[in-house]
């Protein structure tokens, strides 16, 4: 049998439940690395099935990953997707402090140069709206940019010291580098974040990217299939080493 670089947390005749650990590519990259999704279609191949995808993490973060196993499943995840039923929950170490409490970032994100993200309008218009509740980042004036796509995101500040954060994230919607570029621009990028944030500061360099998908919830998929529909996956010990004092 095909060993997976990823856990097995549930499998049933629609759907695949995995979590990823940190530096596996979903899907075949420039490094060359060995990509799970070569490695889950050789598995799956075994028993004639083939994966399906739904959703995709980045290759540093880790944690729950989605795959459908047969075009219905596939076609009802992504209709829950699409309608905001399927809630993410992560956990990300910031180098940078933002406001205690809860904030939400209202900030819509741009294709940007080199196959990054940024935000939809200039820094100096994003503003805080600390009568809001909870308190909100959002981009003052109209949004220009006919490239911009609504990307929201929950977060809320589990510890911190004088340097570094720790954030419980929940995401509103789910645009490609959403947390990564939302942190960035306000100035709290996420540890070992090469891409977004400043790979020649120390003080943010790390082993791996700093966030990982600990929670995941979707709704009934009417396939008559009786399975849970909350999973949580723990810290791994690569992320728990980077956690501020």
């Amino acid at each position: 049998m095909t060993d997976l670089p990823a856990t097995i947390l549930w499998r049933d005749p629609g759907l695949l439940l995995l979590d990823k650990p940190s530096g596996v590519p979903v899907l075949a990259d420039r490094s060359g690395i060995a990509c799970l999704w070569d490695a889950l279609t050789t598995y799956l191949a075994e028993d004639g099935l083939r994966p399906l995808a739904v959703h995709r993490i980045d290759k540093g973060t880790s944690g729950l990953l989605l795959v459908a196993l047969n075009p219905r499943t596939q076609r009802a995840l992504g209709q829950a997707f699409e309608a905001g039923d399927v809630h993410k929950w992560y956990v990300a170490i910031s180098h940078g402090l933002l406001p205690r409490g809860s904030l939400d970032i209202d900030l819509p994100l741009a294709p940007g140069r080199k196959s990054r993200w940024r935000i939809a309008g200039p820094r100096d218009a994003i503003h805080l709206d600390i009568e809001a509740s909870p308190k909100r980042y959002r981009l003052e004036g109209a949004v220009k940019d006919p490239q911009a796509k609504a990307a929201r995101t929950r977060i809320r500040t589990l510890r911190q010291n004088d340097r570094h954060s720790l954030f419980s994230i929940r995401l509103h919607t789910g645009r490609t580098h959403q947390i990564r570029v939302h942190l960035s621009w306000l100035g709290a990028p996420l540890l070992g974040d090469h891409l977004y944030g400043r790979p020649n500061d120390p003080e943010q360099q790390a082993p791996r990217l700093a966030l990982h998908c600990h929670r995941l919830q979707w709704p009934e998929l009417g396939d008559g299939i009786d399975r849970p529909r909350t999973f949580r996956s723990p810290l791994p010990a690569d992320f728990l080493a980077l956690l501020p004092a």
